[in-house]
């Protein structure tokens, strides 16, 4: 069975509202409470949610201006159909500014066209409530994306100063091995040549972390991966790191 809506009617004249809340509930599709004055509605809307306000102008100490103006200021986004009387325009354009859906002339009011007016703006509400929720996961996916972007740029240009530091490196150690061999003696040149080993070795462990970082990278910004793609290259990063701490012990 159809969950009924919830109504909120806020009018002075409790005649009206009771007839209009008897009428709403008689088939069971709404469920109604009532409040003779903005205060008494406002109380309500603190402690229950509506999904629907039927707001009358003239509800004793304040106006229903007022309490379109509360509800902004509490951010409460229950949508409202205002009550007007004849010669209230200007009344019924300023709560619409204020947020109101709808508005209806009192006098003009028929209960039998009443479901059809909450049931309309109800589905407005739903279809502005489902566009905000778009617009959120959007924006939230552009933050995404750039903050992705932006990490992987990050790493791209570390990587490219390290490589571009580990190929000196490299080319440094051989051009030093071939001079070692050259001008020492094959003992003292063995014991340059394995020092230049290791640190070679030092260098290709780098090198493959970094490699392993670019390519997470990669698989974090395309996002068109398994998540067993993601696994792999994170135990690939990791043994990597294990084998660069492995060989600083070693070397301490």
């Amino acid at each position: 069975m159809k969950t009924p809506l919830t109504v909120l009617i806020i009018d002075d004249e409790t005649a009206f509202s009771s007839i209009l809340s008897l009428d709403l509930q008689s088939d069971g599709l709404y469920d109604v409470r009532t409040a003779s004055s903005g205060e008494q509605g406002i109380e309500l809307m603190k402690s229950e949610r509506f999904d629907i306000l039927l707001l009358d102008y003239h509800i004793g100490t304040m106006t229903g201006l007022q309490v379109l103006e509360w509800m902004n200021e509490v951010q409460s986004d229950t949508p409202v159909v205002m009550l007007t009387a004849a010669g209230t325009e200007e009344i019924a354009v300023n709560a619409m500014k204020l947020g109101a859906y709808d508005y209806i002339r009192k006098e003009r009011l028929e209960l039998s066209h009443l479901p059809i007016l909450i049931n309309g703006v109800y589905e407005r509400y739903l279809f502005r409530q489902e566009m905000k929720a778009r617009e959120r996961a959007r924006l939230e996916e552009e933050k995404h994306q750039a903050a992705v972007q932006m990490f992987q740029t990050t790493v791209r240009t570390i990587a490219h100063h390290v490589n571009n530091a580990l190929a000196i490196i490299m080319l440094r150690s051989s051009s030093y091995e071939r001079m070692v061999k050259k001008t020492l003696d094959p003992e003292t040149a063995g014991q340059f040549i394995q020092l230049i080993a290791d640190l070679k070795g030092q260098a290709s462990v780098i090198e493959s972390v970094v490699r392993s970082l670019v390519e997470l990278s990669n698989v974090v910004y395309t996002n068109y991966v398994t998540d067993q793609n993601i696994i792999d290259i994170r135990k690939e990063l990791e043994k990597n790191l294990k084998m660069m701490e492995d060989q600083q012990k070693v070397a301490v």
